[in-house]
């Protein structure tokens, strides 16, 4: 095992919108990295998920009484913008199938590496949201909850 200090580790403090900014960056130069566009792709949708993911725990935390703790987070932050969050009724539920939607996509990314055969059920239950569409939901979260 080797022991590092800790002054000598590669963690720094990062604000949320700097995952989305990689996302962004990511998606520009794709098409110049030495790696496969799939798995790319894949990962965008992991940092379009997690900028916003971060972003809402951090607003939730300094703006309402929402409590931040790992066990079972990404649901439980969902379902309280959904049931108690800052907007209307119409609004929360629009911003929770919006979230839910990324985390979907985030999680067919980092688990599904195939994606089914049409005549399968499982191909019905495949979310075939492009990325340019990741993107535009998540700049509507951030925009909404700026502006707010």
């Amino acid at each position: 095992m080797i022991l590092l200090k800790k002054e000598l580790n590669d963690f720094k403090d990062v604000e949320p919108v700097e995952f989305f900014n990689l996302a962004r960056e990511l998606d520009r130069i794709k098409k110049d990295l030495n790696s496969t566009e799939p798995s790319i792709n894949r990962n965008i949708y992991g940092r379009i998920y997690y900028s916003i993911f971060l972003f809402l725990r951090e607003w939730l935390k300094k703006h309402t009484s929402y409590q931040s703790w790992p066990k079972g987070e990404h649901s439980r932050m969902a379902n309280y913008i959904r049931y108690r969050g800052p907007f209307d009724e119409k609004i929360n539920e629009l911003i929770y199938e919006d979230l839910v939607l990324l985390k979907k996509l985030r999680h067919q990314a980092d688990y599904k590496l195939k994606i089914p055969i049409k005549s399968s059920q499982n191909y019905h239950r495949w979310d075939f949201t492009t990325i340019g569409s990741a993107f535009e939901i998540a700049e509507d979260i951030f925009r909404i909850f700026r502006e707010f």
